[in-house]
């Protein structure tokens, strides 16, 4: 692996808070989302089950077909004989499952019919004209329900509503419990919650008929793998389907699975002779646009009575709604997590995937770790209290040290780096905790209620792809990379085509400050192109933007490909001058001799020999300075039940909150909330710590508003910003924000995951601070989220959240 020195010719950009450039074509409205694409297209509208479960007995369709303007129509049993079915990856019951509603619907939501108009409002109302009979089914809601020996089965072909269940051990449990004093237990239920960009999903797709092929225009956020699920579906060669994805108004994971969608708009394609569009509607999102699962932990701590943790068994059922695709996913993942910042040597984890009539599921931001993270640090107050032990004291003394990096988890997690007991006693001091617990003690005399919560948590990244098939066998995809494409133009300046997408967090102003630093230039002589063209793109089946994994493997291929240039630009550079390489150096958009800086030829010259004057090129040097590279992380290893990595960067971090609660009214006020991260090499602080912060609003919002409610029979009860609140900037504490930089030892720039973290920490941190707060009262929190009704309840009745 290279040095930093081998990477960089100046260290003029990285490491500096650059204004995003890419920003400023976003304000001033000359961004190209998916709806801003001038095309003449016929609009799509679906229709959509109002039943969470039935048999569907009859679609007529004739009606709406002979609206005038309606162009086309397309049905689900239509699909089903033109389609493969949904292609599970982490489950292991047979469940059969098309990308529209076949035979029968399993959520409230699930299309059915797709229309094409030549505009959004015929379209609309010609799905009133559709005619569709049903024979309503009995309905799965809650996991209690669906673990029923007579629950109604959501696929008949599974036998059972659980589609995984599955156990494995690391470590020796069975001593840790014999060498227990005392076994720490719980409970926790976390609800069902998501994320809403301001965009959502949207797509074009177009039939070329003369070649019987498709191109799609999508928001897309993960098209390596879409792209193959599409073609697998439509059961096509990979030649025949194009995917572009444009500009994309935030994904948080929300759009890693929009393919499905995709099938459907290809197959209406075909029907009609001009391209064919769909935007989601915010209600269409909320219904069915895929969820984070809400789900049932036990979790129990074997313990010595001085507080050192000797084992962790945990049984994580995930109620993973209706879609087969991803479910099993939010249980295995937390083995990236599972042992949080702790020095635990032996873990139990009994995972079960739950399907039911609740919407589908797909990986949210941080996808199950904010949920290990929140049992695992309710459990260390939970045991701290039982063992009277202060909160702060007991993380110390089951840390992790710096001496221990890098540690392997039992299960083969492998932490590179990090000071973990360093990084609690700077959040402590940076917010004042022995201040805050003496007014803690003041207020209360005084009938006010402040609460102090502490979450040390663990950030991972660049996801291991193998760890989805744990349970199946032999995976589709393993370890982590991406592509990269960096040329030098006729003026000498960069452009840079990338395999992955951005999705608004910053990708092309980090791209520009590292190269230049590796060719000494100004960032702005650097062009991204922050879209993706599949035909043209260096994509991979790992390409997208998820798992914090940009920084390492995304910036890896661009400093490969970067370097493959910049060595060919030295070597033409050494024709040219009559000097050999060793006695060259890049500097200052130019190749010149290290002895003598006036012996010197600019990028715009040696680019004119490789475009233009190609005759006067060394022997043996192609033309063009336009070079590809992949990168992998060489820290993946292959599937292995007894040893994997889930995730191969590990951030960490240390969130103190201090929050006021109103007993009679419910209503939670922040008094401080204070973060301390280590993300390894930061390249653009402004950018971490936007990311970081947001990231964090996104946990608040967790723990404390957001929730998909269902009733009895299915039916979505948050279906709007009427019903599913989200945080808003007036109630949102000040974050400070401090940082620690441990380097990653395996990636280049020593760079580790930052964009997830603090929706990870945030919500036991949240969490251990309303239950502080409520201590007086014997308030337990075990469930989320904690809305003002709740704390007024448990205060006056039930002593429980």
């Amino acid at each position: 692996m290279m040095n930093l020195d081998e990477i960089f010719v100046t260290r003029n950009w990285v490491g500096k808070s650059v204004r995003r450039d890419e920003d400023i074509r976003l304000i001033k409205g000359e961004a190209a989302y998916v709806d801003d694409l001038d095309m003449d297209c016929a609009h799509v509208a679906f229709l959509r089950s109002v039943y969470a479960h039935a048999r569907i007995t009859k679609i007529d369709t004739s009606k709406a077909e002979a609206l005038p303007g309606v162009i086309a129509v397309v049905t689900g049993p239509e699909v089903a004989k033109q389609t493969k079915p949904i292609v599970a990856r982490a489950i292991t019951q047979p469940a059969i499952q098309y990308v529209m509603a076949d035979k029968k619907v399993r959520y409230v939501g699930e299309p059915l019919v797709a229309v094409a108009a030549v505009d959004r409002y015929i379209a609309e109302d010609a799905l009133e004209l559709i005619d569709v009979e049903y024979e309503p089914l009995p309905v799965v809601v809650e996991i209690a329900d669906a673990l029923k020996k007579d629950s109604p089965l959501i696929f008949e072909e599974a036998g059972s509503n659980v589609l995984l269940h599955d156990t494995l051990e690391h470590g020796n449990m069975d001593a840790a419990y014999q060498e227990a004093d005392l076994v720490v237990k719980e409970h926790f239920r976390v609800h069902r919650y998501s994320s809403t960009p301001l965009e959502t999903w949207a797509m074009i797709a177009k039939h070329e008929k003369g070649n019987d092929s498709f191109v799609v225009w999508a928001n897309d956020q993960q098209p390596g793998r879409s792209t193959a699920n599409v073609c697998n579906t439509l059961g096509i060669p990979n030649n025949r389907f194009r995917l572009i994805v444009p500009d994309s108004g935030g994904g948080f994971g929300i759009k890693l699975a929009i393919w499905p969608h995709i099938v459907i708009l290809c197959l209406l394609a075909k029907k009609v002779d001009k391209p064919v569009k769909w935007v989601q509607t915010r209600r269409e999102h909320l219904l069915g646009g895929s969820h984070a699962p809400d789900c049932d932990v036990e979790i129990e701590l074997p313990m010595k009575k001085d507080g050192k943790i000797l084992g962790l068994f945990i049984k994580d059922i995930e109620n993973d709604g209706s879609f087969v695709h991803t479910a099993g996913i939010y249980g295995l993942i937390k083995f990236a997590t599972m042992v949080g910042c702790y020095d635990i040597r032996a873990t139990r984890a009994e995972l079960l995937s739950v399907v039911t009539q609740k919407g589908p599921t797909v990986q949210n931001r941080g996808v199950g770790k904010p949920t290990m993270i929140f049992v695992l640090e309710r459990m260390m107050d939970i045991a701290a209290k039982k063992l009277g032990l202060d909160p702060v004291e007991i993380r110390f003394r089951n840390f992790i040290q710096p001496k221990q990096m890098p540690y392997t988890t039992p299960s083969g997690e492998i932490y590179e780096s990090g000071n973990y007991p360093e990084c609690l006693q700077k959040a402590l001091s940076l917010s004042g905790y022995d201040e805050l617990k003496k007014r803690q003690i003041e207020m209360r005399k005084n009938g006010k209620y402040i609460g102090l919560g502490i979450s040390a948590g663990i950030e991972p990244g660049t996801s291991n792809l193998g760890y989805y098939y744990t349970s199946r066998g032999v995976p589709e995809y393993m370890g982590n990379a991406e592509g990269a494409i960096v040329s030098i133009d006729y003026d000498g300046n960069v452009n840079v085509v990338m395999g992955s997408v951005d999705q608004g967090q910053g990708h092309a102003t980090t791209i520009s400050q590292v190269i230049a630093d590796m060719l000494d230039i100004h960032p702005e002589r650097v062009s991204v192109d922050s879209h993706l063209d599949s035909l043209v793109s260096p994509f991979l089946g790992h390409s997208g933007a998820y798992s914090n994994k940009f920084n390492d493997v995304d910036l890896g291929a661009v400093i490969m490909a970067t370097k493959k240039v910049r060595d060919k630009m030295v070597r033409i550079a050494s024709h040219v001058l009559g000097v050999e390489t060793g006695g060259l150096q890049v500097k200052n958009g130019a190749v010149c001799s290290r002895k003598d800086e006036q012996k010197s030829v600019s990028f715009q010259e040696i680019a004119s020999l490789a475009y233009k004057k190609i005759l006067l090129l060394p022997e043996g040097v192609e033309p063009g300075l336009k070079e590809i590279a992949y990168y992998k992380n060489p820290m993946a290893k292959l599937p292995s039940r007894d040893d994997f990595n889930v995730q191969i960067t590990h951030s960490n971090s240390v969130h103190v909150v201090a929050v006021e609660v109103d007993v009679e009214t419910g209503e939670i006020t922040f008094l401080k909330y204070v973060i301390v991260h280590d993300c390894g090499k930061q390249l653009n602080p402004g950018i971490v710590e936007g990311m970081t912060i947001g990231s964090t609003v996104h946990g608040i919002g967790a723990a404390l508003l957001e929730e998909f409610v269902y009733d009895e029979n299915g039916q979505p009860l948050s279906a709007s910003f009427m019903d599913y609140m989200k945080p808003l900037a007036g109630g949102l504490p000040r974050i400070e924000l401090a940082h620690m930089e441990s380097p990653c030892p395996y990636t280049l720039l020593g760079t580790k995951a930052v964009g997830e973290g603090g929706a990870i920490g945030s919500v036991a941190a949240v969490a251990n601070a309303v239950e502080d707060a409520l201590s007086p009262f014997q308030v337990k929190v075990v469930s989320l989220p904690i809305t003002p009704q709740k704390v007024v309840k448990a205060v006056k009745e039930t002593k429980e959240i």
